[in-house]
């Protein structure tokens, strides 16, 4: 019997087309995970980029709006009261019912005898005094280079006047305007023992400029004096802001700031220019004759 061939067995052969299924579900697994993460990458650098192209960038403030009004603000106004003097003149007489009521208010003691005087039309003698309470009010600072006056000035009031003349010496002043010069301009003041007025030299603002930053605040205390006139006066602040030159008007409510000096004849204040003379008493202001004899 002839001998048999030994058979040798083979592997079964694999063909391409007949990959597992196993190895189908590996890729493609693999193949997903890879488009998702490219996806999410470039998603988020889109929205990231969109985000800063928009001005929605996280981490970049939102600039905060531009202030809106004048450049300076004007927080307050104060008609400052004289501490040692108490003389008021009126542009005409006054009644009888008016000097009652004057009366009246002083000795109920609610208002300040400025306050009482100014609201029946009393106008201050020699000096007069505003503080002025300012503030920044722009992104960049505000250059303040002047505060002017504009005053318009006649012959002094010669109507009614109450007199009560000071004693000591004259107001303390920060920036003065002597009305009786021409120009009128800002300057800086010395007061003298004994002088009833301050003297005024030099020019306050040639020297100094005042930078108001946003919120910034700055006081100024501004006094119009006068021996010689009759004066209603606004002021004006010159500034620069935003590279430009700009001013505004500062004025008392709508009307003027008053002041008026007092006729004086031989160094003495003389009753007889006016129409009619006040003066204190027990009982208050009584009126007395023009002949009277005056202080001032």
């Amino acid at each position: 019997m002839p001998g048999k061939k030994s058979a040798t067995r083979r592997r079964p052969e694999i063909r391409d087309s007949e990959s597992t299924s196993r190895d189908k579900w590996l890729w493609r697994t693999l193949v997903t995970g890879a488009i998702t993460v490219v996806f999410t990458v470039v998603g988020t650098l889109g929205t990231t980029a969109g985000q800063e192209w928009l001005g929605l960038g996280g981490d970049k403030p939102t600039p905060p709006p531009a202030p809106a009004g004048d450049p300076i603000k004007i927080n307050k106004i104060t008609l400052v009261p004289r501490e040692n003097d108490n003389t008021w003149v009126f542009p005409g007489v006054v009644s009888a019912q008016t000097l009652g009521q004057i009366n009246d208010e002083f000795r109920a003691y609610e208002k300040s005898s400025h306050d009482i005087m100014r609201s029946h039309g009393g106008v201050e003698a020699g000096v007069s005094t505003v503080e002025l309470e300012l503030e920044g009010n722009r992104v960049k600072d505000v250059r303040l280079t002047n505060i002017a006056i504009r005053p318009n000035c006649r012959e002094p009031l010669t109507g009614a006047i109450f007199d009560n003349p000071p004693e000591g010496s004259a107001e303390t002043v920060q920036i003065g305007y002597d009305l009786d010069r021409d120009p009128v301009f800002a300057q800086e003041s010395k007061t003298n023992d004994g002088d009833l007025r301050p003297q005024l030299t030099g020019n306050y603002f040639a020297d100094r400029k005042y930078v108001l930053k946003l919120g910034e605040q700055a006081t100024f205390r501004l006094s119009a004096v006068t021996g010689r006139r009759y004066c209603e006066y606004a002021f004006e602040l010159e500034y620069l802001a935003d590279g430009k030159p700009e001013s505004m008007t500062v004025d008392n409510q709508g009307k003027p700031f008053r002041v008026t000096a007092l006729v004086v004849q031989g160094g003495h204040l003389d009753c007889s220019a006016y129409r009619q003379v006040h003066q204190p008493s027990e009982r208050g202001w009584t009126k007395v004759s023009t002949s009277s004899s005056c202080g001032g």
